[in-house]
């Protein structure tokens, strides 16, 4: 039987064991105390699953195929929205299911202070909630609603950009639902001088001083962005994971 809970220390603990993995869902509890935890048979060793029933998103922390399975018998019909969930839990779930759309990920974690980088005489400063409108125009995951998204996370979370001649030329912030790294952006007249590792490596710096772990999900045929990351001292590969949706019909 599937129980509901909320944030709670026993919870933490658990999915601090394997907290490369749950980053992304460790942090979505960090921000969001009042979220649903379910549990399987009252045993937090079977994993957890965190979200909002409501919104129709949820974190997977689990590899339990009965758990999983049972998950998906008990949430409403709709459309549900799977967030960074590792490869293992969404193979499970997603196994004889129809798939609306899935964007295989590899998440890469910086476990170490990443050194200063970059053309010191190019000031990287903090991005404004003005600049908002900017950033989404450039953000491949453009919707209607991904305005507001950025301009939140300008608000509550780090960033960091440069600007040439007064213009927004690079920059890179952080994701208030969860933590991670992104978008990251150069636009096309301001390449080829280093200014995305700069940009980068300077968020890295912040999250780190405090006391956050810098991590980023890049999608699987990004390749720019995969050997950007390769190149970014102190990044390494921590995992494959998969962001996916699928309609519960019946």
């Amino acid at each position: 039987m599937i129980g509901v809970i909320k944030r709670n220390e026993m919870v933490m603990d658990f999915l601090q064991r394997d907290k490369y993995v749950n980053l992304n869902t460790l942090n979505y509890l960090d921000y969001n105390k009042d979220a649903d935890v379910y549990v399987f048979d009252g045993d937090i060793t079977n994993g957890v699953i965190v979200g909002h029933t409501d919104r129709n998103f949820f974190f997977l922390a689990t590899e339990s195929h009965d758990f999983l399975n049972q998950f998906w018998e008990i949430v409403p019909i709709g459309h549900k929205f799977f967030s960074g969930a590792p490869k293992p839990a969404a193979d499970i779930l997603r196994q004889g299911k129809v798939v609306v759309w899935q964007s295989p990920c590899k998440v890469y974690v910086c476990k170490s202070m990443p050194p200063i980088y970059g053309d010191s005489t190019r000031a990287v400063e903090s991005l404004s909630v003005d600049d908002a409108e900017e950033v989404d125009k450039y953000y491949t995951y453009r919707s209607d609603d991904s305005v507001h998204e950025i301009r939140e996370s300008i608000k509550t979370m780090d960033s960091a950009c440069i600007r040439i001649d007064g213009q927004l030329a690079s920059w890179c912030l952080v994701h208030a639902e969860d933590g991670s790294m992104g978008p990251l952006y150069t636009k096309e007249e301001y390449r080829g001088f280093g200014l995305a590792k700069t940009v980068s490596l300077r968020l890295m710096q912040k999250l780190f001083a405090k006391n956050l772990m810098p991590y980023v999900h890049i999608v699987e045929d990004n390749f720019s962005s995969l050997s950007l990351v390769t190149k970014l001292e102190g990044m390494e590969y921590s995992h494959d994971c998969v962001w996916f949706g699928m309609d519960k019909t019946i």
